[in-house]
């Protein structure tokens, strides 16, 4: 790329990285609050109560301890009571916001809650730029990397999700930011490297035991290395630093291990891999059970709220890198080089792609995980789809180039991303329930829509725009915890306003039904409106019904 070409590469991308901050920044308080939020909260504040036993600040104990003990969690109990149960959750993010909550006095609900949807997505955003750093450092063409960072943010739902999904997003974002410096490790076992790696990948491990296949298929693709080649033996004690610090931080920053590391993290990867909340779910018009998954839940989660462009471009890239690497095997013959598999480190990295993408989709598909809520405890997979979706782009881009072609591949995918822009507009603040134009029609009907409960914050300011003069509003609702967790974003005038009666609906003014699925609707009488009361409003988005607003008649 020519000098002039390069700058004016660099302005547009620093441009578009600032036009990302500022939207988020602007619009952050536009989101709504999602029913684990106080769960994440009270974990946060548990731990802290527990590493804070350790020290002599008897004032900073004090005020956990009123707080732990004021809280309730709805669903689960006494807020100590509920930590306790349930200690394998993650806290790398948890834990400072509970820090920053008690060190700076933040009592109001609304204030806090707001800080966390800010936090999670400026992680999002500085996982972004190391993103666009790894497809950068793969693919050495800046065009390629700014349309691969612009799929990356621009997925509809999991910008959505950057803003108050604590767990999933927070650990899609240490994990991108882990890849790269795997990338940077893969081209060179420097101490510097392999040390940076081991701390990121660690902050992933401890927010998500998932975390741990990235370091795995890392010594895995060392050992591939050292089988054809004995040069690469003298690297082993490069190896041996990384998995010491490794595990060294994941210890550090999951405070459920330090009592006994190895016994709590095998307990850990059980917890997860059998998770006690087996729940019933609305799939393909059906509903399933959580831990009876069938094997394409995820790929048919991924294929209906995924942009068409991505999931299209992906299938080629997927092809088109099996394919090189299948044909590349099938040939290695005895006693040969294994990594004759790869020609350079780009090869490696694209193999290192693929193997971690398929072995994830296989082991989510025939192990006995249990998934919940559409795709979003694996968002993480998208790196993998966005690497491979930009690969196909990038040998669309290639071969037009030999056949003299200038460049229409970026004007009709530039077109396609100011149209999902366009319904990123459309759908916003929800964009966490979008689903692309094959699948949006109805989609209320055969899939979860708002499992989070996020509409409930629109619900409410829509109930105390229509009751201004009203001193109390009692409110029933089949689904109580969504809108519960919804009325934290209020003020603490019109929190006071509002009562949520739940199943009780004949106490109730007005009933709301966000269409989430915990039960099936068809043989439980609790989803059922009485004849007194009358639809006064719906939300519909994209042909998609979000929820529904019923007033008691006079």
């Amino acid at each position: 790329m020519k000098q002039k070409d390069k700058k004016i590469s660099q302005k547009i991308i620093f441009l578009l990285f600032s036009t990302f901050f500022l939207v988020g920044l602007f619009t952050f308080k536009d989101y709504g609050i999602s029913v684990d939020e106080e769960f994440n909260r009270i974990s946060g504040l548990y731990w802290l109560n527990y590493i804070l036993s350790f020290t002599s600040f008897d004032e900073l104990k004090n005020v956990v301890g009123v707080k732990l003990n004021e809280i309730n969690d709805f669903t689960l109990g006494p807020a100590l009571e509920v930590a306790t149960n349930h200690p394998y959750y993650g806290v790398v993010f948890d834990l400072p916001l509970a820090f920053i909550e008690v060190i700076f006095k933040i009592n109001d609900s609304k204030e806090y809650f707001h800080l966390r949807h800010l936090l999670t997505f400026v992680l999002f955003f500085v996982s972004s730029i190391f993103f666009y750093k790894l497809l950068l450092n793969r693919f050495l063409n800046y065009n390629i990397a700014l349309i691969g960072t612009l799929f990356f943010v621009l997925s509809p739902r999991i910008y959505g999700d950057s803003f108050f999904n604590n767990k999933d997003i927070i650990f899609l974002s240490l994990t991108s930011i882990a890849l790269y410096f795997c990338f940077k490790s893969l081209e060179k076992l420097s101490y510097k490297n392999l040390f940076i790696f081991a701390i990121f990948a660690a902050l992933a491990t401890a927010q998500r035991i998932l975390g741990i296949f990235l370091p795995i298929s890392f010594i895995f693709f060392y050992l591939l290395t050292i089988l054809s080649n004995d040069e690469d033996l003298k690297s082993s004690p490069n190896i041996i630093f990384f998995i010491f610090f490794y595990f060294l931080f994941s210890i550090l920053f999951w405070p459920v291990l330090w009592s006994n590391p190895v016994e709590k993290f095998f307990l850990a990867f059980q917890y997860f891999s059998y998770h006690f909340l087996h729940m019933q779910m609305l799939f393909k018009g059906n509903y399933i059970y959580s831990n009876f998954l069938p094997y394409d839940y995820i790929l048919t989660w991924v294929l209906i709220s995924t942009p068409i462009l991505y999931v299209t471009l992906f299938i080629v890239g997927y092809i088109l890198i099996f394919k090189r690497f299948f044909i590349r095997f099938i040939n290695i013959k005895y006693n040969t080089h294994y990594y004759d598999l790869w020609r350079g480190y780009n090869e490696k990295k694209d193999l290192f792609i693929l193997f971690n993408f398929t072995f994830i989709i296989f082991y989510l598909a025939t192990s006995e995980i249990v998934l919940y809520t559409g795709w979003r405890q694996v968002y993480f997979i998208n790196i993998f789809i966005i690497y491979i979706a930009i690969y196909a782009f990038y040998q669309i881009d290639l071969n037009l180039k030999l056949r003299s072609i200038k460049k229409p591949q970026f004007i009709i995918v530039s077109l396609c991303l100011v149209f999902i822009v366009y319904k990123m507009i459309t759908y916003h603040p929800y964009q966490n329930i979008y689903f692309n134009n094959f699948f949006n029609k109805n989609a209320h009907e055969k899939f979860e829509v708002d499992y989070w409960g996020l509409t409930g914050k629109k619900f409410l300011e829509y109930i105390l725009f229509l009751e201004k003069n009203k001193n109390l509003i009692k409110i029933g609702t089949a689904s109580f915890l969504p809108l519960e967790r919804s009325t934290k974003l209020l003020s603490e005038k019109d929190r006071k306003k509002i009562s949520i009666v739940g199943q009780n609906f004949q106490d109730a003014d007005y009933l709301y039904t966000n269409f989430i699925s915990e039960v099936d609707k068809n043989s439980n009488d609790k989803y059922k409106i009485p004849n007194n009361f009358s639809k006064i409003d719906e939300f519909i988005l994209n042909s998609t019904i979000v929820y529904q607003v019923f007033k008691k008649n006079n």
